[in-house]
């Protein structure tokens, strides 16, 4: 069970859909693009990829083998990237997998310091043994396709990104602030059908969280309301590349400019903080979570060169929360090519 069922199913996958595509244009249009021709992926999208490939991947494992730890499968998603973008020799890992074949993939789009460490250096670290002490935003942005997880779900949504940013970035508030961004984007998932009430939904999610990120939190949503859309603002909030930083520059971006008409204003805006692209995609992937794939503009959605990786990721994701086309040890696949394109290790 998921939250896919409250509300609509279709509702919910189009969020799904909407949130990780709103990474993706975050992100890219916050790089020094022009305003026609291609736009590229960049290093936290390709990273966010392979977190949804992974998650795919660690459900099937626990259905087929009994038996999972999921930050262990996350680590080799993220090493099978670090293949693909020459980090690692070839053979460190097994490239298998659709995502194998995807030529954006392997294009160096951007710095990722902690992670490339960690894969060249350190190795994978936990909550338990931490790798360095860094709180970049790739350990927030990345994490965010784990909102379509849920406590019903094989693993609680926190866990895995508190768990999956430990894997490289070892500041503990690296942690607690990718498990509020997942908890807010959940939440933004599963809210009723309609005009979605952006700051309703982040006070809903802030019970529970570490008091720093939710106070951060509250902050955002009392600026958005008293002062919306001011550099000044959006500076003060966002002013460093850390995860809290990001994450209340983009609560702010999207709380600033409400209604799926203004997401092109808002995802601009995002673009003008410090660190640009952790801010723009963040706020992006609030807009599509708030409002589904559909309100992206098509003509901007057909610039981006991994629209349809990713939009077949997400779609996957849904599918594999909700009907497990893959099979389990007992039953076998619904879909004869599902463990071909995830397989169970």
């Amino acid at each position: 069970m998921t939250n896919a069922l409250e509300p609509h199913p279709l509702v919910w996958e189009s969020r799904v859909r909407g949130s990780l595509l709103g990474i993706a244009l975050g992100e890219s249009l916050a790089f020094e693009q022009p305003d026609s021709g291609p736009l590229k992926a960049g290093s936290c999208t390709q990273m966010a990829a392979f977190t949804v490939e992974g998650t795919i991947r660690a459900a099937l494992r626990s259905l087929h083998q009994g038996i999972c730890h999921p930050p262990s499968v996350l680590w080799s998603a993220y090493c099978r990237w670090g293949v693909m973008q020459g980090l690692l020799p070839p053979g460190a890992i097994g490239l298998d997998g659709w995502l194998a074949d995807v030529p954006p993939l392997r294009e160096s789009r951007g710095d990722a310091p902690a992670t490339v460490t960690a894969l060249r250096e350190n190795g994978a670290g936990s909550r338990d043994v931490p790798t360095g002490e860094s709180l970049g935003w790739h350990s927030l942005v990345r994490s965010l396709p784990f909102a379509a997880l849920s406590a019903q779900a094989h693993w609680s949504d926190v866990m895995m990104a508190a768990d999956c940013a430990a894997l490289t970035h070892g500041h503990p508030r690296a942690w607690s602030t990718a498990a509020a961004g997942v908890r807010l984007l959940n939440r933004l998932l599963a809210a009723p059908p309609g005009d979605p009430d952006l700051p309703g939904v982040v006070a809903n999610a802030l019970p529970g969280l570490d008091e720093e990120v939710a106070a951060g939190l509250r902050t955002a949503l009392w600026a958005a309301g008293t002062r919306p859309g001011q550099r000044e603002v959006l500076f003060s909030l966002a002013s460093n590349a850390g995860a809290p930083a990001v994450l209340m520059g983009g609560v702010y971006a999207a709380a600033s400019y409400p209604g799926p008409e203004n997401m092109g204003r808002a995802l601009r805006f995002a673009a003008t903080a410090r660190s640009r692209e952790g801010v723009s995609a963040m706020a992006g992937a609030v807009l599509g979570a708030l409002y589904g794939a559909d309100a992206w503009p098509v003509g901007v959605l057909m610039r981006h060169e991994l629209v349809w990786v990713l939009d077949t990721l997400a779609r996957d994701l849904v599918r594999q929360l909700m009907d497990n086309p893959g099979g389990n040890a007992d039953e076998a696949p619904a879909d004869p090519l599902w463990l071909v394109r995830y397989p169970a290790w």
